[in-house]
């Protein structure tokens, strides 16, 4: 069971409408949730969306999507006729202690934004908000609490403290104003169509806007590039692990020594003969060395890519901060099947609190072809889930993701799920399935 003095927060659900191949997507999300599915399903979608929905959390909306993968219009989903104008986000979130600097009176929350494309003159492309709210979830309508009751005491519901309202819709200014829950006085701020509410700067926004929006800007995705972990970094490189891995020795540099060991502790877990890790400089840059059983010394240059990966993951999730969005792709690549299970071990603890103590406790998303991890995972309720393609009656195909259950059983309520043996079926066909 979780305890109060846990340090974390957590996505619970996630809506999309318009991004990409996500239409009409809805999917509840655990502490670790690993997605199977055939390529082209879509399972980078969701982590793309998530990373957009991050940077606008953070910068105005053209940058947001300027960062992401494809032009601007090819971010939107595409419909017989083109391309959609709009796309719509939602999520519900689970704040706890330490999300925000002041004290927060509710935990459980939904924040919803709507996204519009326009044409600009000469032409150009052109995003506005079109709506934006944050409000609370009412205890007893808590889906996701009522099927995990052990998180029960961390939520707490209040009041509304938030109301947005538009001013001036059809020009260029949007008035956000706030109602604090408590009966203090309303905040009425002019952020324009082309940022979010949470992009403001804290001093300006009330606990629980601050709260949301750090809790979205914490995503981070992890595509490691084999051949960036084998070269040093400059010492100025950033203490936070690039998508890529290409500063893990700065990162590692950086890291106090409670954290340095957690690292070592998992390495030799999954690498027998492993004993540790040096960062030293030279010059401008850090480099990365290895000590092993028996062994001297080797730089970077000479360790396995399997090796590299794991140790760029383990330095992300030991250095992530307190209730990080962490996104895997294919955490097995590299990695000698027989240690799998070990690999999933190790993620199970990381995304587990302690009871009692302040903790770094990130939430990890994976997606992953892997029959071992799958099979590791299987004891653990709604953590797999199954993406595949379905066509519309449009005919356009969209994601769907459904949680995996085992044979006989069926998820409760209207939340769509796939059998075990379904999904291995058609995992085996190696192609992506039509309704």
């Amino acid at each position: 069971m979780p305890g109060g003095g846990a340090n974390l927060g957590m996505i619970t659900r996630i809506e999309i409408d318009g991004f990409k191949s996500l239409r009409a997507f809805s999917l509840d999300l655990e502490p670790l949730t690993a997605i199977v599915g055939p390529n082209g399903a879509g399972k980078s979608n969701l982590f793309d969306a998530l990373a957009l929905l991050a940077k606008v959390a953070e910068t105005n909306l053209v940058t947001a999507f300027k960062g992401g993968r494809g032009r601007i219009r090819d971010q939107f989903a595409r419909t017989p006729e083109g391309v959609e104008r709009s796309m719509r986000f939602a999520v519900e979130l689970l704040l706890l202690p330490g999300s925000s600097r002041h004290e927060l009176g509710q935990s459980r929350v939904r924040y919803e934004v709507e996204i519009e494309r326009t044409i600009e003159r000469g032409g150009l492309d052109g995003l506005v908000i079109t709506r934006e709210r944050l409000l609370p979830l009412r205890q007893g309508a808590d889906a996701w609490i009522e099927h995990h009751p052990h998180w029960g005491p961390l939520a707490r519901y209040g009041t509304a403290e938030l109301c947005v309202e538009l001013e001036g819709a059809s020009g260029p200014e949007r008035i956000v104003r706030m109602e604090p829950g408590d009966g203090g006085p309303s905040l009425s701020v002019d952020i324009g169509r082309d940022r979010s509410l949470l992009s403001l700067p804290y001093a300006l926004v009330t606990a629980l806007v601050e709260a949301t929006s750090r809790e979205l800007r914490s995503f981070r995705l992890l595509h490691l590039e084999p051949h960036r972990l084998t070269k040093p970094s400059d010492r100025a490189a950033g203490t936070t692990l690039a998508e890529d891995g290409s500063n893990l020795p700065t990162v590692l540099a950086a890291l106090g020594p409670e954290s340095r060991a957690a690292i070592r502790k998992d390495m030799e877990t999954l690498l027998p003969g492993f004993r540790g890790f040096e960062v030293t400089p030279f010059e401008d840059e850090l480099r990365l060395e290895a000590d092993f059983m028996d062994t001297k010394r080797l730089p970077a240059r000479l360790l396995s890519d399997g090796m590299l990966r794991l140790l760029a993951l383990f330095t992300l999730l030991r250095s992530a901060r307190r209730g990080a969005i962490v996104a895997i792709e294919e955490p097995e690549n590299g990695v000698y099947p027989g240690r799998l299970r070990a690999l999933v071990d190790s993620l199970l603890s990381a995304t587990s609190p302690t009871l009692g103590e302040v903790t770094t406790v990130p939430q990890v998303l994976l997606s992953t072809h892997s029959t071992a991890i799958i099979a590791s995972l299987r004891g653990l309720p709604r953590a797999i889930v199954f993406a595949d393609l379905v066509r519309g009656r449009d005919g356009m195909r969209s994601t769907r993701m459904r949680h995996v259950v085992s044979e006989g059983e069926s998820e409760s309520g209207a939340v769509p799920s796939v059998s075990s043996g379904e999904m291995m079926r058609l995992l085996e066909s190696s192609r992506p399935w039509d309704d």
